[in-house]
């Protein structure tokens, strides 16, 4: 007589969890749902509760130390992402994408890519589609692709996860509040390279090849992303991939496309009819010849310094939020030499005004973020030409739900101005 199987705990409760949840449910495995808010189907996870499980399955949120992740890990039995979990069921080839900034416009143009293509693509993970109601779909058979946004957190507990394809864009300091070194987290997304199946290809951005030189991480099978392979694929004068931090996207793109030799049509048309994601660096609107940029998805460092890069001067900068760990005072140095004036506001605001004392003149923080942007509308209408960036640096969570949220509180304050266009 067979011994029932035993059931998957799956933890957490929120888009990852519950997608897994229907996974497992709709391959006959008894799932449980534990989460410590009580909207799952118990709160707790003692070592007592181990023995019920065959196998457990961590929402992102589960950090290494988070003491039910110990529990689990410490058994020997399997420990999964809901990615790496998901992945097992996926009938077509997975692309996985991560890196620190950058993976979700990447992610978005290759899904478009291959559809062009006339391939059934579906982009999921870290994307905000998991990956377990894509194997759900009629997107899951043998010939499609499954294009995996990959986060350091989703990384983590990659056993489980054959990649076809890894494209990894760049590392820069981020999530050091959850690692506590760049080594860290480096080591975690470097989970992926042991996903890769042995015939995979693996395609990296200079930036990240330098990285790894530098701390001696080395992995033969990388392949370097260079302007040679873009050389193929000329874009429209307009398309948003001919303007930095894009264009270093764009590279990786072309660099796969070469490889996978796939019609270059497909690629150009993908990239020239694309349009960022919300949030991301772009204009919203021009009052008296200042405009004002939001890039609120910038919650790092590298995020911030790439949209200083690509910005005109004179700049007034909109720093703040929430730290996540690194060098503060480094990045508020490499800011200074870049902007006009700097306004912040946050938990950071004062810590970041203190970084500043001395090399920046121009100076203000604010509690509140919204008082934070009118300040900086005032001063940028005493400076010719001037553009109001919005480029954080740092997580949201201070003040707002998401990035996102703080986004469109920037947009509404500024539409709220006398005088103000909004620009399409």
């Amino acid at each position: 007589m067979s011994l029932m199987p035993k059931p998957h705990a799956i933890f957490g409760a929120g888009l990852s969890a519950q997608a897994a949840r229907r996974l497992a449910l709709a391959k006959g495995l008894e799932a449980v749902l534990i989460d410590e808010a009580g909207e799952g189907d118990q709160s707790t996870f003692v070592a007592a509760d181990v023995a019920r499980f065959e196998a457990f399955v961590f929402s992102p949120g589960f950090a290494e130390a988070h003491p039910w992740r110990v529990l689990a890990e410490d058994s020997g039995r399997p420990c999964f992402s809901e990615i790496a979990f998901a992945a097992q069921y996926w009938e077509g080839a997975i692309i996985g994408i991560t890196g620190t900034n950058g993976k979700t416009t990447l992610t978005a143009l290759i899904h478009k890519a291959l559809s062009l293509c006339g391939h059934v693509s579906v982009a999921a993970g870290n994307i905000g589609y998991p990956l377990s109601d894509a194997v759900l779909s009629e997107a899951n058979q043998p010939s499609a692709y499954a294009v995996v946004e990959i986060s350091s957190f989703q990384a983590e507990l990659a056993d489980g996860l054959r990649l076809d394809v890894l494209l990894w864009t760049n590392l820069a300091e981020d999530h050091l509040d959850r690692y506590g070194s760049m080594s860290r987290y480096y080591e975690a997304k470097a989970r992926l390279f042991s996903c890769l199946k042995s015939d995979g290809v693996c395609v990296i951005g200079g930036q990240l090849e330098d990285w790894m030189a530098d701390h001696q991480k080395q992995f033969d099978a990388c392949i370097v992303a260079h302007e040679d392979a873009a050389r193929a694929f000329p874009l429209s004068a307009n398309s948003v991939f001919n303007r930095f931090p894009n264009s270093e996207n764009f590279l990786i793109a072309a660099e796969l496309w070469w490889l996978l030799e796939k019609p270059p049509a497909a690629l150009i048309g993908a990239a020239d009819g694309f349009s960022l994601a919300p949030h991301r660096l772009a204009v919203v609107a021009e009052r008296a010849g200042v405009r004002f940029w939001n890039d609120s998805k910038a919650t790092n460092f590298h995020a911030t310094l790439a949209a200083l890069e690509s910005v005109s001067c004179p700049i007034i900068w909109i720093g703040g939020g929430r730290a996540k760990g690194g060098d503060v005072e480094a990045f508020a140095h490499a800011v200074a030499g870049q902007v006009e004036a700097a306004i912040l506001y946050g938990e950071v605001g004062d810590r970041l005004a203190t970084a500043l004392d001395g090399i920046l003149e121009r100076v203000q923080v604010h509690a509140r973020f919204e008082d934070a942007v009118l300040a900086a509308a005032e001063l940028a209408a005493s400076i010719p030409m001037a553009n109001v960036l919005l480029s954080p640096g740092f997580a949201s969570f201070d003040q707002f739900d998401s990035y996102a949220h703080r986004g469109k509180s920037f947009i509404d304050t500024v539409l709220s101005l006398k005088s103000t266009q909004e620009l399409s």
